[in-house]
């Protein structure tokens, strides 16, 4: 069995290697055996070739199908972003820009819960805007998993649940977004009812939001 696995390997390398083999033994072709790939009758070898081309065509079609869906998924959340970008660009002041954050994250983006939170007092009181006690064990240990421009998404611990989502409604994942430019100064907490932000989930335009926010933001934290 070896021995015959063996020269079905070589047969193989050899017609790889020398493609025109059948220009000069087109003969052989007749005698070929050539199962059909779904009941595995015997069929021609442009039967063959035409099954082949249709399984590639349908594989194909559906990548194309695929990426065109996902195409129209980013283009139409990109969309959104650009309306966020300009309404934060557009608010007034520091608390109407936190107006804006929360108003398009539950409106535009259909997020359950949104909290925006800073570890440092800013330079003048803003509406809207929290101060998380850093003294707190889970604070820290919230604080310690972020860096500048790295959202995270993934599910909930349920310390971190009580202490930035405090509704009612049972947050099942999270978007941590952190804020700041040369260091973490604050972070935008989107929470789910569902699985929505599992850690798979792609983060270039939670990234792109991030940093608008902060530079709207920015200047309460600067030295």
């Amino acid at each position: 069995m070896r021995e015959a696995a063996l020269n079905e390997q070589q047969i193989a390398d050899y017609l790889r290697r020398h493609p025109q083999f059948f220009h000069a033994y087109p003969e052989l072709l007749n005698d070929l055996s050539i199962p059909h790939p779904q009941n595995g009758n015997q069929i021609s070898l442009v039967e063959r070739q035409i099954s082949q081309l249709r399984s590639q065509r349908d594989s194909l079609k559906g990548e194309v199908d695929s990426m065109m869906s996902i195409a129209g998924e980013n283009s139409a959340l990109f969309q959104k972003v650009l309306q966020f970008t300009n309404r934060l660009i557009a608010a007034s002041d520091e608390s109407a820009a936190v107006e804006v954050v929360y108003e398009e994250m539950r409106k535009l983006f259909e997020v359950d819960s949104v909290h925006l939170v800073s570890w440092e007092l800013p330079k003048r009181s803003v509406d809207g805007l929290s101060q998380l006690g850093i003294s707190q064990t889970w604070v820290k240990a919230l604080k310690s998993t972020l860096e500048v421009g790295q959202p995270v998404c993934g599910l909930l611990e349920d310390e971190w649940r009580k202490g930035l989502f405090r509704e009612d409604v049972l947050i099942d994942s999270i978007c941590l977004m952190p804020l700041g430019h040369e260091r973490v100064w604050g972070v935008l907490a989107l929470g789910s009812v569902t699985d929505r932000f599992h850690p798979e989930l792609g983060t270039y335009f939670l990234g792109v939001m991030a940093e608008l926010i902060t530079s709207k933001f920015n200047q309460l934290f600067e030295a």
